[in-house]
């Protein structure tokens, strides 16, 4: 008997958290004024700064391909030989 009591305050212990949760989602779906938590109000922050760098990055790129030229110069093209001298060296 003293097992299946201990077992029965456990499940009521755990399901408090839940319960709570949707109280405060039901209050929010009826319109009443809910104060978010700490937890909620860092989350949103959170996420509104990864948003505006992703912003930020994005702008960038359009400006970064707006000044890259269209064909990449070759760094390597006053070492190596021309093509016509090659032709002739074989």
């Amino acid at each position: 008997m003293g097992k299946v009591a201990v077992t029965a305050v456990m499940i009521a212990l755990l399901a408090a958290p839940a319960h709570s949760q949707s109280m405060q989602q039901r209050q929010e779906e009826r319109g009443k004024n809910v104060t978010k938590t700490p937890m909620q109000i860092e989350e949103e922050e959170r996420a509104q700064r990864a948003l505006q760098a992703d912003r930020d990055y994005d702008a960038a790129m359009k400006r970064s391909k707006a000044t890259t030229p269209s064909t990449a110069p070759d760094p390597w093209q006053n070492v190596r030989p021309s093509p016509s001298t090659a032709k002739k060296a074989n």
